[in-house]
């Protein structure tokens, strides 16, 4: 078979590959998910910071997935990960023009940075959620 066939036949499952990624990987719910109705969920990006501000994992398309209940939230990005209330340390919020963001601050310099679709309604759970 010619080799520019090959690669094109490569190229294409790669991509099928990702997308299929993007919309399946962010679907998938925790065991105390599937039996609780969230306060809030949406689509947004995300990405995870480890100490110095090395990204971990994520990026700029909406490919993440937010679900906040009332003693915990998840972020379902290429892995599940559920986040109790207690364990944040601080937040930043930055509304703009063009993009606002979310940076909640973890132990041992680890963040994640989302940029939600409804900014104000996550602003006011994380608020209402997260002791000070």
């Amino acid at each position: 078979m010619d080799p520019a066939i090959l690669t094109l036949i490569g190229v294409v499952g790669i991509g099928v590959f990702l997308l299929l990624a993007m919309f399946l990987l962010p679907n998938r719910k925790l065991p105390e998910e599937k039996t609780r109705t969230p306060l809030h969920e949406e689509r947004c990006s995300a990405h995870w910071r480890f100490a110095k501000g090395a990204v971990v994992a994520g990026g700029n398309i909406p490919i993440a997935r937010i679900s906040f209940y009332d003693d915990f939230f998840v972020v379902a990005l290429g892995s599940l990960t559920k986040v109790l209330y207690s364990e944040v340390l601080s937040t930043t919020f930055k509304s703009g023009w063009l993009s606002s963001s979310i940076t909640i601050h973890f132990a041992k310099g680890r963040s994640l940075c989302v940029h939600p679709k409804n900014f104000k309604k996550v602003q006011s759970l994380i608020e209402t959620h997260v002791s000070p």
